[in-house]
């Protein structure tokens, strides 16, 4: 195994270790020794790769985002009806993980991975910047409301809603246009 390779599989070992313990246990009561003896690996390896617990989290969840994203970038087919019932695919098959975050109180995570996806910072331009935060936040909103009234909808449920949303929306922009 090459340096590069070992230290991928470092830093999964101890994303697993921290995920698994945070499913017990708040992550305020594990301690970096705990999450280094579950991943078999030295504190010096923690360290080299994260400065914090939180870091390995958010590092995790921008990793889920931006995979799930270049899924969807990729695919020649992508259209708003499916990008939207993959998105909430994503998020039911690793409903795992992100239930823990909320269970952690941390899922301003996800917003976080999702800003960071549609570049939504201070110096972006205007225009995108705007555009992107109402995605960004539009997203996590219907994230946050499935995830927190317990993803009773499936996938396919929820996409049809939000597209009949969309729908809904651009039929009332076009009365504005009439004005």
């Amino acid at each position: 195994m090459n340096p590069q390779e070992k230290n991928t599989y470092v830093k999964q070992e101890i994303t697993k270790a921290l995920v698994s313990l945070m499913k017990k246990k708040k992550i305020t009561d594990i301690s970096i020794s705990e999450i280094c003896d579950k991943a078999q690996v030295g504190r010096a390896s923690f360290y080299r790769n994260y400065d914090s617990k939180e870091e390995v989290i958010e590092k995790y969840t921008e990793s889920l985002i931006l995979t799930w994203a270049d899924e969807i970038d990729m695919d020649p087919a992508a259209n708003i009806y499916n990008f939207f019932a993959s998105l909430f695919e994503h998020f039911q098959k690793n409903s795992s993980f992100y239930k823990t975050l909320y269970k952690q109180n941390m899922s301003p995570m996800i917003l976080n991975a999702i800003r960071k996806k549609l570049n939504v910072s201070p110096d972006t331009d205007p225009a995108t910047l705007y555009r992107s935060a109402y995605t960004a936040y539009g997203i996590f909103g219907w994230i946050d409301i499935w995830f927190s009234n317990g993803m009773k909808e499936t996938p396919e449920e929820l996409n049809r809603i939000i597209v009949n949303n969309i729908n809904t929306m651009i039929k009332g922009a076009k009365e504005l246009e009439e004005l």
